[in-house]
């Protein structure tokens, strides 16, 4: 009876999930409130968390193991995942399982870890070899027994998923139709049923949106809004001329196992973001700081103020930033992070690099050699030159030159990987290396390959380095 509960359950959870490694535990792993009076829970939600929350980020992934070791009687004896497997931190931090846990007792090595406890050995049986022909190897409990006092709290849980549900469906119908009103009361209700799940939330702040599809300091392009966040797909900034394209929200691997300094390959979260449709032209730099330090231009570059600025530093790109926060209500202009760029890049394809395509979105050493020549040598930088943004084709999602052309600086450290935005890589204020991403107008192909990085110091200006202007999504 407890297992077919425990299995309803579980396909609930797998229905809902807000995301894969996270099924159903927006709510049930996170921390409790700090302002002790704050409005408390509701038994049902009281009943619903103990496991999650004794599991912690280990329930972020191991959703069935978690509940099948709930129904025991360990949650209320404070133990954890931790002290059979270890904190296992490379574990968690790497989500390609690349990394196993630090312990992972398998047949007669678990019931040493049981002895742990037990000394005395099974308190029924006082057997020390084995513990799994009566216990399962989590719920630590005899499957072909029922489990007492358990089965209501799990059919709270199951009425409250059903509740959810209904609200979930009902708000969707909503949407369908545009009444955004309507589906936003649906997915209110929602998530008073499950608060914190992703789903929902993540529905309600595409329906008010909707409802105010304003971007501060922005004029919206066209009528195309994004499903899935409600935000438009492009925007201009306000007197300005920049195009900005939105990147919607998702997971992809990021680096690669032929670069060694790309290693490890590792699954990363982004969230939306808008993202500079065009490299940052000489003419948009001039407008906002009335000089252009670009080597391409004057009476041989007749289309320069088309063309990509270069010859900026990471430093020079700070200030102009600066600057256009300065003018631009609402502000929150920036680098991409190096997460960013490279996810952008490769617009949800885990295609590898086609030489023999890269000519239609690229300018690269194999087409941007100047014409006439002349006495153009390999050793000699004027051989090659940049083009104007947007001569070659977009990637899917709509970006230009992502690989060529200059290569764009971005706001992260230079810092092996794991990626982690928290651990101090990107910091604005802090010295180091800086990176930069997508190969140049001198490049070699190879050197286009959206997982290189370029370290380079902040300060340093090259006639081939350049930028791409990213903001983050503001609103609900």
């Amino acid at each position: 009876m407890a297992r077919l509960i425990l299995g309803l359950l579980v396909a609930l959870a797998l229905a809902f999930s807000p995301g894969r490694g996270r099924l159903g535990c927006d709510t049930a792993c996170s921390e409790p409130a700090e302002n002790p009076s704050e409005q408390k829970p509701s038994k049902e939600r009281q009943q619903a968390r103990p496991e999650f929350k004794a599991a912690g980020v280990c329930a972020r992934c191991h959703v069935v193991s978690v509940l099948e070791w709930g129904v025991s009687k360990h949650v209320a004896a404070d133990t954890n995942c931790q002290k059979c497997h270890g904190p296992s931190k490379g574990h968690v931090a790497n989500e390609r399982n690349e990394v196993k846990p630090d312990r992972l007792p398998r047949g007669p090595l678990i019931a040493r870890t049981c002895i742990g406890c037990h000394d005395d050995g099974c308190p029924k049986t006082l057997q020390t070899n084995t513990c799994q022909k009566c216990h399962h190897v989590h719920a630590l409990v005899n499957p072909n027994e029922r489990v007492a006092g358990d089965d209501e709290r799990l059919a709270l849980l199951l009425a409250r998923w059903g509740r959810f549900r209904k609200h979930l469906e009902s708000g969707d119908r909503e949407v369908q139709l545009a009444q955004w009103k309507a589906a936003q009361g649906e997915f209110e209700n929602a998530l008073k049923q499950i608060p914190g799940n992703h789903q929902a939330s993540t529905r309600l702040a595409m329906c008010k949106r909707r409802l105010n599809p304003v971007i501060p300091g922005c004029k919206i392009i066209g009528k195309e809004f994004d499903a899935q966040i409600g935000l438009p797909k492009e925007v201009m900034v306000a007197g300005h001329d920049i195009a900005m394209v939105l990147v919607p929200p998702g997971q992809f691997d990021l680096g690669a196992d032929h670069l060694v300094d790309a290693r490890p390959v590792h699954t990363v979260d982004v969230e939306a973001f808008y993202l500079g449709k065009f490299e940052m032209t000489q003419a948009q730099w001039k407008a906002l700081m009335s000089t252009n330090p670009s080597i391409h231009q004057g009476k041989e570059f007749p289309q320069a103020g088309r063309m990509p600025v270069e010859h900026v530093s990471w430093n020079d790109c700070q200030a102009m930033i600066q600057r256009l926060n300065e003018r631009v209500p609402g502000g929150g202009f920036r680098l991409p992070t190096e997460a960013e760029w490279e996810y952008a890049c490769r617009a949800a394809s885990d295609s590898p690099l086609d030489h023999r395509a890269l000519e239609q979105f690229a300018w690269f050493r194999g087409n941007s050699l100047r014409q006439p020549a002349g006495k153009a040598t390999s050793q000699n930088p004027d051989t090659w030159a940049p083009r104007p943004v947007g001569t070659k084709k977009p990637n899917r999602w709509g970006l230009y030159d992502m690989q060529g052309n200059v290569s764009e600086w971005c706001s992260s450290f230079y810092r092996p990987y794991l990626y982690d935005a928290k651990d101090g890589r990107e910091s604005l204020d802090k010295a180091g290396l800086r990176v930069l991403r997508g190969g140049h107008f001198a490049d070699s192909a190879e050197s286009l390959d959206p997982a290189l990085r370029h370290p380079e110091r902040p300060h340093r200006r090259y006639r081939w380095n350049g930028l791409r202007l990213a903001r983050s999504v503001s609103g609900p």
